[in-house]
Order: structure tokens, then C-alpha cells, then sequence
């Protein structure tokens, strides 16, 4: 399943950013805000979170739907507090695509880490998440 599909992502509003070089955004509501009328730490590590799952989507698309992405552990630093939409980048750390593929391809599972920023409409940084995610190749479905 797409991550962009799963209800939880449709409930909070995450969608894909018109903006590029962002993956995803978060708008701002009052369903998200916490009691100082900020954007919830919740809210923008699910942001960070489901951006991570994405950017693993996106980036495995022709074998997406073959593998079992898990997540291991994951940290996240709030630089900021944001009151406008969120915005998120995200890149691997220590690692590359084709590292990723040919794990997948050769041991059938991975560890891969996605380091995740949020940003409010001015650029500003927001926070820097961390992601570990365990990825095993699905057993053939014939």
C-alpha cells in the first residue's frame, strides 16, 4: 500500500507538495495545533514519519508493492515551532539507491536510514528526524 493511500495519512491531511524541491505537506489547522496554537509535535513527526515511508515509495516504486518496510527506530530534534503549512525533504544517510538494490536483490532485506527535515513557507527549519527502517524482500506470491 501507498503511504499517501493509508487512511491515517488521508486523516491528517498530508499531502504531496506543489512546491518543489518538498515531498510532502501538512496544512495548517486547528485539528493539528497544539495548546499554545502551534503545530503539534505529533503532527510533525507523523509529517516526518509518513515523508520517510514516502521517500521508500517513491524511490522503489518498481518493487514498492514486493517488499516489507519496517520501522525500527526513529529520533526527531524540534529546532522551531511552526504556525503555516509544513513542508519535508528527505535523503538516505550512509547510504544509495543502488547499495539499497542490490542488498535487496543479493540478501533479500536491508536497513536503510532517512534523515527527514520539515520546513515552514519561509525555509525555515522546523526539525531533523531520523528514520531506520528494516526492508525485507516479500515471499513470491505465486
Amino acid at each position: 500500500m501507498r503511504v499517501l493511500d493509508l487512511p491515517f495519512t488521508k486523516r491528517l491531511g498530508i499531502t504531496k507538495s506543489e512546491l518543489k524541491p518538498y515531498l510532502l505537506r501538512l496544512q495548517f489547522s486547528n485539528e493539528n495545533t497544539n495548546h499554545i496554537g502551534t503545530i503539534h509535535g505529533s503532527a510533525s513527526y507523523s509529517l516526518a514519519e509518513i515523508t520517510s515511508g514516502y521517500f521508500l515509495n517513491t524511490n522503489f516504486a518498481d518493487i514498492a508493492d514486493d517488499t516489507l518496510p519496517i520501522l525500527r527506530n526513529a529520533s526527531i530534534k524540534y529546532k522551531k515551532s511552526c504556525v503555516s503549512i509544513l513542508y519535508s525533504k528527505a535523503k538516505l544517510i550512509d547510504t544509495t539507491l543502488d547499495d539499497i538494490l542490490l542488498q535487496l536483490k543479493f540478501k533479500r532485506k536491508c536497513h536503510a536510514t532517512i534523515e527527514v527535515r520539515l520546513y515552514d513557507p519561509e525555509n525555515t527549519l522546523i526539525s531533523i528526524s531520523e528514520f531506520e527502517w528494516f526492508i525485507a524482500m516479500q515471499k513470491s506470491k505465486a
